[in-house]
């Protein structure tokens, strides 16, 4: 491809620049002639010699010196090359506009430079223990707990509610706690533990495991002298009151790098950072204060906290699942067939369950209180991965993002729904038993389904055997 192509005067480089010393008479008659030639064969030079000739003819008429051009233009074929008399005051507005549109563009790219610098600057330094709780943002919730007992005091907060960033301090017992950003940790008493967003926490004593992780994605650990980063691995931490740890890997891999003592620690010029140590299922490694290996053992799951140490007891009694067959199945808001896009359903297992594929979202009106004990189950499969599969409650059908959805499946993430629950793996039917009333209570009056997909409505979730109790308590 030519990178230099000929222009029609050699002193001019730039196309504005040509067609405004055509249009203000500037060129010589070679020239003009070459220049018109240029607009039978070049498309993006003839819309910008109308474009600029229309923006002439309109600056002449504000001066009064011509009517404004028509809405269709002769094409370049017919211009006829005349001798106008060059008007200095327009000729100088053209070049003002012409300069402030490269003054608009120039503006923008240095606030979009701007604002690039300020998000690489919000972003965590390798260790944090300070944890700043001011905006509020929910990060985590407690899911299930087992003889837990909280110490607070005035710098942790009520667990109960959905967590922010800041401290936890589990003074005996066990926590199992869902990081909306997709990771599930137990955490054994006694312990602090600070949270600083749902993808990071920082652990200053105690012991946890990660037990789960809902899809791929980074979640890190951090100690006093550690930083641990996760892609979607299980494994423990232990921390003892002398800064002493242990990491055991037991699914997945982690990177391992050493952490300066204070955030704000001065480095030493010639000081060679350590290199990240990658420990693998099976390893474990135990590290001193300083945060340097001191030696490596074989992993150990059983001296750590277990997710099966929080399964959700069997429903009292026998709980009759929603039968969908005399129910009545509704469009749940806008989100239902959005964009004029397919949405269907259909009853399956004898009306004890319901398939919705294209871009559905489909109501049924339950009338239920939610307890901090209430817990919703289920069977779920999908053949087809759209955007989001889950479930929610609401008051009405009028969605918004304040609305309680639950993510199960589907490769979109929004920012309001959690993805701690994204577990499903896209093979065959899975059961869930999810306490709810952990994240919301009160009464609702709806319960809707969803297979959410905006752009080919090709999304399928399927349902059965729901049904919706009050968790016994633990033995």
């Amino acid at each position: 491809m030519n990178q230099n192509p000929q222009h029609p005067d050699g002193d001019r480089k730039d196309p504005e620049e040509i067609i405004s010393a055509f249009l203000d008479g500037l060129l010589t008659e070679e020239e003009s002639q070459e220049f018109l030639k240029r607009l039978e064969s070049d498309e993006a030079s003839r819309e910008l010699y109308l474009e600029m000739m229309n923006l002439d003819s309109l600056l002449q008429w504000e001066e009064g010196q011509t009517d404004p051009l028509a809405e269709e233009f002769c094409t370049p074929e017919i211009i006829t090359q005349t001798e106008p008399a060059q008007d200095l005051k327009v000729a100088s507005t053209r070049k003002q506009l012409a300069f402030t549109r490269y003054a608009l563009a120039a503006t923008l790219a240095v606030c979009v430079c701007l604002a690039m610098l300020l998000l690489m600057e919000s972003q965590p330094a390798q260790a944090i223990a300070r944890i700043d709780s001011s905006d509020g943002v929910p990060a985590a919730m407690i899911i299930e707990e087992h003889d837990a007992v909280w110490e607070r005091t005035e710098w942790t907060q009520d667990v109960s509610k959905p967590l922010v960033p800041g401290w936890l301090k589990l003074k005996s017992g066990r926590a199992l706690i869902d990081f909306l950003g997709g990771t599930t940790i137990a955490l054994e008493g006694p312990a602090e533990l600070g949270l600083n967003s749902d993808s990071r926490a920082y652990l200053k004593s105690g012991r946890l495991a990660v037990v789960g992780t809902s899809r791929n994605h980074d979640f890190t650990l951090t100690t006093a002298n550690l930083t641990i980063l996760s892609q979607s691995a299980n494994f423990g931490l232990a921390v003892n009151p002398d800064n002493e740890s242990e990491l055991h890997v037991f699914e997945g891999s982690v990177q391992v790098t050493r952490s300066l003592s204070r955030p704000d620690e001065d480095i030493d010029q010639e000081q060679v950072p350590d290199q990240p140590i990658l420990v693998e299922a099976g390893q474990a490694i135990v590290f001193n204060s300083q945060g340097r290996e001191q030696n490596r053992l074989v992993a150990d799951q059983q001296t750590f906290p277990a997710r099966s140490q929080f399964s959700v007891a069997d429903p009292p009694g026998d709980i009759p699942a929603i039968d969908f067959a005399s129910t009545k199945i509704e469009p749940y808001s806008f989100q239902d067939g959005q964009y004029e896009l397919p949405t269907n359903y259909q009853l399956i297992e004898n009306g004890k369950g319901i398939r919705l594929w294209g871009n559905a979202w489909k109501s049924v009106e339950v009338n239920q209180e939610i307890t901090p004990d209430t817990v919703i189950e289920f069977d779920f499969r999908s053949s087809h991965q759209g955007q989001i599969h889950g479930f929610g409650f609401d008051t009405d059908r009028e969605y918004n993002r304040e609305n309680h959805t639950f993510q199960i499946y589907g490769y979109e993430a929004w920012s309001h729904i959690g993805q701690q629950l994204n577990t499903y793996s896209g093979t065959g039917w899975k059961r869930f038993r999810i306490r709810v009333g952990r994240y919301l209570t009160g009464k609702y009056r709806y319960l809707h389904f969803i297979a959410d997909e905006d752009v080919i409505a090709r999304a399928e979730s399927q349902f059965r055997n729901v049904r919706i109790y009050e968790a016994p308590p633990q033995p």
